[in-house]
């Protein structure tokens, strides 16, 4: 009897600049690699039946990633993880897996993602919490975002839910020479995700820097969490596979 599983993988520094249809691809190789009874759609091209959740830009890492995959028989969720790791690249690992008792399609579900981005700036923490508390004071913060009809112009302030600064400690990054380059800072931030009004960390990280004029370094950006809603609160893909 088929089963669907409902999976959160990771996709680490190894493999960050592989674009979405690259990953597909790696999945594929290692499905077949593992041996694991994935089912396949009919017709000319049989294709595996597996979607993943929202496609992470290149160049970002992520400790949040989704997919729904469909079995043609029942298989022990451990299993499924063991057996599928063993088949994956460095880069890439398979953390929980849980059943997928509805027809929700992941695709459609996500509508929040929460990402961690570190950037090197030579200001305080308290001159950086103004410039996050002074961005997103404005009613508007208008960028070039690309649509259906091409580049556009797009208030973004709305697809903002939250942006902190979470890290507090006061060490100051050291370059090769010795030299202080300043603060490593981190930015949490809450964007709406999802097949409409999906807002990137990147284009937000541009707004933010176009809006305030602060020159930094950004150092990295990982998506820490993706989100779907449920009488109006977060839930995360798993606390709703069930319903």
């Amino acid at each position: 009897m088929a089963k669907t599983l409902r999976f959160r993988f990771s996709r680490g520094q190894e493999l960050k600049y592989l674009s979405h249809l690259e990953i597909l691809r790696v999945f594929e190789r290692a499905l077949r690699r593992s041996g694991l009874p994935v089912e396949y759609s009919q017709g000319f091209n049989p294709r595996m039946k597996i979607v993943f959740g929202l496609p992470i830009s290149t160049g970002l890492t992520s400790d949040a990633e989704y997919a729904d995959i469909v079995l043609e028989k029942d298989i022990d969720l451990s299993t499924f993880v063991e057996t599928l790791n063993e088949s994956m690249p460095l880069g890439l690992k398979i953390h929980e897996a849980v059943e997928l008792k509805n027809k929700n399609n992941i695709m459609n579900e996500i509508k929040g993602a929460r990402y961690n981005i570190t950037m090197r700036a030579s200001l305080t923490y308290g001159e950086m919490e103004d410039m996050v508390s002074s961005f997103l004071s404005k009613e508007e913060l208008t960028v070039m975002k690309k649509t259906k009809k091409g580049m556009s112009p797009v208030n973004i302030r709305p697809m903002i839910y939250s942006m902190n600064v979470i890290r507090k400690d006061t060490g100051r990054d050291v370059n090769s020479s010795g030299h202080e380059d300043g603060n490593i800072i981190e930015l949490d931030a809450l964007l709406s995700a999802g097949a409409q009004d999906n807002l990137r960390a990147d284009l937000l990280m541009e707004a933010f820097m176009v809006y305030t004029g602060l020159k930094a370094d950004i150092l990295s950006i990982n998506r820490s969490a993706l989100y779907t809603i449920r009488s109006n609160e977060w839930k995360t893909p798993f606390e709703v596979a069930n319903g």
